[in-house]
């Protein structure tokens, strides 16, 4: 097999991405919406990315956040000499990266208001997820908020057998990680054709070739060919970080932080009757048959009452994740469609079709504060608005280092606002945005989307 370190994948880069769930808004809001106080920004921020991968998180955020300081570790050399190239090109002068393992790692800034930790905790050994616990206790400020997600029991059960038939299969196939998983995974795909229940609801019966845009090659063996993959428990997960003086906020998947949204009545009422936090936790994800979990912890937190609550929601600003035209009012949830069509969702939809907007501006009557504020959240629930920045940051000359890549062995398909955060777009309309050509008919609101935020 390839050499790995710490069981880990190392021959293949990983896929590039932007994860809007690690924005500082982001998490700000996750902790709001479960009444806990947000890191202050009034003298700036500092945040720090454990297995930044490509960096395209970090570089993207840096680039939106000029008064954050951003720091990305990663244990592979090539992953940083990516994000390097990107922030020097793009000339994001406020974001660092390390290429070291977290137990060596001593960055500076040496503490920080936001960690976050996106597909590392399940795919690593007990030493490396200890390594990362410890970095948290010595660099997190009091107050400050931890991202961890994992791949999650029991949904991710039935693929514990067809992760281990994969990487059985692939130790007896020679070459690189991607033509080992290739290989395997089609051998895995054809046994599954007999319908063993070994295999049943597993990813054997997913095809990457035909989903190769959402799992792309790379991304499949980083996810399978780790020795270590094991999904986890949520309680387990809540011990380990309780045990550095953590406590679990919320979820920085939005909708999941509402039991009425994914959960139907019957579950719900099963839920009420179970008073220890961890354990209803851990019932509600049989229940959801949870696969994925991203965790927002905090350190030593404090509580906002309800009217701080409705203060900061009111003063927190938002945006459109779509061009109006583009906006659902209805989505599938796991406990059914969940409906948001009415006159306060089209308001907020309208007066944010604008550009970004404190909820506070917009204009509604004192006692319709209350369903302004409901209907906000559902949005953001739905993917259709996220919370972003107030201020405005300087994005032209990474967007330019951005549409110069197109086509190029490192393209990205992601461009920053200035708000805060980033959009993954068609890359027919990202060619359009850097060749000035006459622009498709189908892609002019998306055009008119981003002219409002200053990108054309």
């Amino acid at each position: 097999m390839p050499e790995s370190r710490s069981g880990y994948v190392t021959d293949v880069d990983y896929v590039f991405n932007f994860l809007p769930e690690l924005a500082p808004a982001w998490l700000d809001h996750v902790a709001v919406i479960s009444c806990v106080r947000p890191p202050s920004h009034q003298d700036g921020f500092a945040w720090c990315d454990l297995g930044c991968g490509l960096g395209g998180t970090a570089v993207l955020l840096a680039a939106t956040h000029p008064r954050g300081r951003f720091v990305g570790i990663d244990m592979m050399p090539t992953h940083i000499d990516h994000a390097r190239r990107l922030a020097t090109e793009g000339a994001i002068g406020n974001v660092q990266f390390f290429n070291v393992d977290f137990g060596a790692a001593e960055p500076a800034p040496a503490k920080f208001d936001y960690i976050v930790a996106h597909g590392v905790y399940s795919w690593v050994d007990a030493r490396t997820q200890e390594q990362l616990r410890t970095f948290i206790q010595r660099h997190l400020k009091p107050g400050g908020l931890v991202y961890v997600s994992y791949n999650a029991m029991p949904g991710r059960g039935p693929d514990i057998s067809f992760q281990y038939l994969l990487r059985a299969i692939a130790e007896t196939v020679p070459g690189s990680s991607v033509t080992r998983v290739s290989t395997a995974i089609s051998m895995v795909r054809d046994l599954a054709k007999l319908q063993p229940p070994s295999l049943d609801r597993s990813f054997a019966h997913v095809d990457p070739k035909e989903q190769s845009e959402q799992l792309p090659i790379a991304y499949v063996a980083h996810e399978f060919l780790i020795k270590n993959w094991k999904p986890l428990f949520v309680a387990d997960v809540r011990a380990s970080m309780a045990e550095i003086g953590l406590t679990p906020v919320g979820s920085a998947t939005l909708i999941q932080n509402y039991d009425s949204f994914v959960l139907p009545k019957a579950a719900r009422d099963a839920l009420a009757g179970i008073g220890d936090g961890d354990l209803r936790e851990v019932t509600r994800d049989f229940l959801l048959n949870q696969s994925f979990r991203r965790d927002v912890f905090v350190l030593n937190g404090h509580r906002l009452d309800g009217e701080e609550q409705r203060q900061r929601l009111l003063n927190s600003t938002f945006c459109l994740s779509r061009p109006p035209s583009a906006v659902d009012y209805e989505v599938s949830t796991t406990a059914g469609q969940l409906r948001f069509d009415n006159p306060f969702t089209r308001r907020i939809v309208a007066r944010l079709a604008g550009g970004p907007r404190r909820l506070g501006d917009i204009a509604i009557r004192d006692e319709e504060i209350g369903n302004l504020i409901a209907n906000a959240l559902v949005l953001c629930a739905a993917r259709m608005v996220r919370p972003v920045e107030g201020a405005d940051a300087p994005v032209k000359k990474l967007n330019e280092t951005i549409l110069r890549r197109l086509g190029g062995a490192e393209e990205l398909r992601h461009l920053a606002l200035p708000c805060g955060t980033a959009l993954r777009l068609d890359p027919n309309l990202m060619r359009a945005l850097g060749d000035k050509p006459g622009i498709d008919e189908s892609l002019t609101a998306w055009r008119d989307f981003l002219r409002l935020h200053g990108i054309d």
